[in-house]
């Protein structure tokens, strides 16, 4: 690679529900960022451009850009909202070159580095992404008003459904209702204070969302409803990719995995009993996005340079502890 090569520089970018990442990597290694946002996600987020525009003007590019990696929630699922994306981006970059991909696609591209497999993404949404080699698939990823079936929205939603009908003796299970509902509420469990928590939120998809890490930990602590909570989820989400191995004739295919709900020691161990054992990837989302770049940008995306990558982008993996808040 030459000098000049060297320091010219990609933009990676991981869009999703509840958070955004984005990172500048350089072709010897070097990486500025991560920093991070709110979520861009057009189908829920009508401010997405608003905060896509304040987030790139609050971080700019250390120098000369090459290429720019774009994982965008949403695109690609509708004519309309993927052209907005892309005049958005033309109006962003109109100097740079700049590629689009779902935020699956991009995650899919971090996890195998090009090689064939099946991601499962897991985090405020789910869907899953398979290729082997010369076919792409996807399953899920049709949003709460149809699916998301295993995300943290699903867990944190089935966590309120069974907890409201304990409150009111629908469900055995008080002990879950108390465990789930008074760190939420701060006082006593009441109809009234559950309504006013939930249609208070400034957006009500995520908040639902981040009580999946509430779950997971009451899981680990033995409690039985959420561990139940989390087998289930673990059981949706293997569907997504069993049903993207059945489409691609591939049912030995790896999969490989991304997400905060992955995260979950349950949630993964169970999708091992039920998938075998995943391949780790190699790198996270964001990753992806930035390799995708590179490689566009004539960039040397060996071993030495993902290594660099990976290792600095570690801590904003998606696949952290349920738990733990992103960075």
């Amino acid at each position: 690679m030459t000098r000049r090569a060297e320091q010219l520089w990609v933009l990676g970018l991981d869009g999703g529900g509840s958070k955004t990442a984005l990172a500048y990597v350089s072709g010897a290694g070097e990486v500025v960022g991560p920093f991070t946002a709110p979520g861009i996600n057009p189908f829920d987020r009508p401010d997405w451009e608003a905060v896509l525009r304040a987030f790139l003007s609050a971080h700019p590019a250390p120098g000369p850009l090459a290429h720019t990696g774009l994982g965008l929630p949403g695109y690609g699922e509708s004519p309309v909202i993927s052209a907005r994306q892309l005049s958005v981006c033309a109006d962003l970059w109109p100097d740079c070159p700049h590629s689009a991909l779902n935020d699956v696609e991009a995650a899919f591209v971090g996890a195998f580095a090009g090689g064939p497999g099946v991601l499962l993404l897991a985090g405020t949404g789910s869907m899953a992404w398979g290729s082997d080699g010369a076919r792409q698939v996807r399953t899920g990823g049709w949003g709460e008003g149809f699916g998301d079936e295993g995300s943290a929205y699903w867990i944190g939603r089935r966590a309120l459904s069974l907890a409201s009908q304990a409150l009111d003796g629908r469900h055995a299970d008080a002990d879950f209702a108390q465990a789930l509902l008074i760190p939420l509420l701060g006082g006593a469990l009441t109809q009234s204070g559950l309504l006013e928590w939930y249609y208070g939120q400034p957006h009500t998809r995520s908040a639902v969302a981040t009580l999946a890490r509430l779950v997971d930990q009451l899981a680990g602590d033995g409690q039985l409803t959420a561990h139940t909570i989390l087998l289930d989820a673990a059981d949706l989400l293997a569907q997504h990719v069993s049903a993207a191995r059945r489409q691609l004739g591939s049912p030995d295919l790896p999969w490989s995995y991304a997400g905060s709900v992955l995260g979950s020691r349950t949630v993964l161990g169970a999708l091992t009993t039920l998938l075998g054992p995943p391949q780790p990837p190699a790198l996270p989302p964001l990753g992806g996005a930035v390799l995708h770049a590179a490689v566009r940008a004539g960039f040397d995306t060996g071993t030495l340079w993902r290594e660099r990558v990976r290792t600095a982008l570690l801590h904003l993996s998606s696949t952290a502890p349920l738990l733990q808040e992103q960075p």
